[in-house]
């Protein structure tokens, strides 16, 4: 189904009337996934922004995909009040994303003015968000809210994932190119979102960004470890 979606599927968990089972396991998956990743460089004990900051994204990241899961299901009970934390992770994940790839970049002055206008950002975003829950009638149509979280993950990935990880493969390790995969492999989300793309009630758009998420990420990791093991900073 394209420009419409399907109404959402009822199920019972625990007693309790809930809806998106899917949504629930892929958001549960990209979140345990995204959890597992930043405790893999939080093992790899590597004192470098480019490291620290990229396993804060994982973080961060996993943290909100998982309650994002939840808030999906249990949208009967807590409407879009469930969503609130998974919607202010998204930025402050992204924030990590680009110090990440921020900190990579040889250029010392270039890193800090950049840094600066990523912070910024996240700042004005963060404010957004805020403003419209505050004064807009979200309830009634929750993309108003998301909105400003899907402009800045889009602006933000591609240009410190993709366009900087390109300028990296390039220029510093030609292992950052598995990153700007990430991003490619991510990208057809935004098609997802924007056209209303539904394969199927029990595999809607949701859940096929939600698997598209999952396969990013796993590529941001490989790139990063790769990128490490070329530094010889940890072991193959």
């Amino acid at each position: 189904m394209i420009g419409a979606d399907f109404e959402k599927i009822k199920f019972k968990l625990f007693g309790f009337d809930c809806l998106e089972p899917m949504a629930l396991v892929t958001d549960s998956i990209v979140g345990i996934l995204s959890i597992y990743f930043a405790y893999r460089l939080f093992k790899f004990s590597i004192d470098h922004p480019f490291y620290k900051n990229w396993m804060r994204f994982f973080l961060y990241f996993g943290l909100g995909a998982f309650a994002g899961g939840f808030a999906h299901a249990f949208y009967n009970y807590w409407d879009f009040y469930g969503k609130l934390f998974t919607w202010f992770m998204g930025p402050v994940s992204i924030y990590f994303m680009e110090k990440g790839m921020i900190a990579a970049h040889p250029s010392e002055t270039w890193r800090k003015k950049v840094n600066k206008i990523a912070l910024v950002k996240l700042i004005i975003v963060v404010a957004t968000i805020t403003a419209i829950i505050l004064t807009m009638d979200v309830s009634k149509n929750n993309r108003l809210a998301f909105l400003p979280v899907a402009i800045n993950t889009i602006v933000g990935v591609v240009l410190s994932s993709g366009v900087l990880g390109n300028y990296l493969a390039k220029r510093i390790n030609p292992n950052y190119k598995y990153i700007v995969w990430g991003v490619i492999i991510l990208s057809p989300s935004a098609l997802l979102y924007l056209f209303k793309i539904n394969l199927h009630q029990w595999f809607d758009k949701n859940d096929f960004a939600h698997i598209l998420m999952a396969a990013a990420i796993t590529y941001f990791f490989i790139g990063i470890r790769k990128v490490a093991i070329d530094d010889k900073l940890i072991k193959e």
